[in-house]
């Protein structure tokens, strides 16, 4: 997959229509972007205007920002673009989405039916915000139906960054098993697994503002424990009727609300 990397910056937009100029430090091209018809028009025939136009779903994840008045006129942002990378769609995030890893490779795929006779993990988090603690909890499977949980506790924290530490502790137990199955509810944690991690490493680990990603330190983690593995994510919605998850949500909010 080619990686590229460009400066964008916003000359002017309207709902209508949002006007860009692009860089990739070797080539620089207008761009006008029309986000009714979704539409991209370059004014330069050029390697990189074509490069953009054949990633438009990328390029429109990016300029969704401005839409949304987050991106103002005159400013510049770092953006990161990966040729060859599949994004999926929302529906696809319900299925089970395999990140092969395998041999230093990156192949995303979905299917509706789960992997057989692989390692299980079951993670979950929570947040007491009376109590200002958060704790996770979760279990691995091992391919003969052996459970081993695992919980704890913390001062602070969010239930982001717990629905993260619980499936970190979770790969982190499960050792060197290279095909592992994660079961979770937090989209964070799958979105930034099949999406948003590929691209942050790619940009020094900051957003396109400049900032420091969010939990890096855990986000760089949990690369590290994915790589060279097939790692199949499962979302499992909140407070249904799957007993595995329920039993980590009780945990983890047993874990949050304990008293150390």
């Amino acid at each position: 997959m080619k990686v590229i990397k460009v400066i964008l910056l916003i000359q002017s937009k309207s709902a209508l229509k949002i006007e860009c100029l692009l860089s990739d430090g070797h080539e620089e091209i207008q761009l006008s972007y029309f986000p009714e018809e979704r539409t991209i028009v370059c004014l330069e025939d050029t390697s990189l205007s074509k490069m953009i136009c054949k990633l438009k779903l990328q390029f429109e994840k990016v300029i969704r920002t401005s839409i949304k008045g987050k991106l103002n006129i005159g400013q510049s942002i770092s953006c990161v673009f990966i040729d060859g990378f599949n994004f999926l769609n929302r529906l696809e995030f319900n299925r089970y989405i395999r990140v092969d890893r395998l041999a230093g490779k990156l192949e995303i795929t979905t299917s509706q039916s789960g992997l057989r006779g692989i390692h299980k993990i079951y993670a979950d988090g929570s947040h007491s915000a009376e109590l200002n603690q958060s704790g996770y909890a979760g279990f691995i499977e091992s391919t003969t139906g052996i459970q081993e949980i695992y919980y704890e506790s913390y001062k602070d924290g969010s239930s982001n960054l717990m629905e993260l530490l619980a499936v970190i502790e979770g790969l982190k137990r499960v050792g060197n098993q290279t095909k592992i199955q994660v079961n979770t509810d937090s989209r964070f944690v799958i979105r930034g697994v099949v999406q948003w991690i590929h691209f942050w490493k790619h940009n020094n680990w900051q957003t396109a503002y400049g900032n420091e990603v969010k939990f890096v330190q855990y986000w760089k983690l949990i690369d590290e424990l994915c790589e060279n593995k097939l790692i199949e994510l499962k979302w499992i919605k909140g407070n249904s009727d799957n007993n595995k998850q329920a039993f980590c949500h009780q945990l983890a909010r047993k874990s949050a609300n304990s008293q150390k």
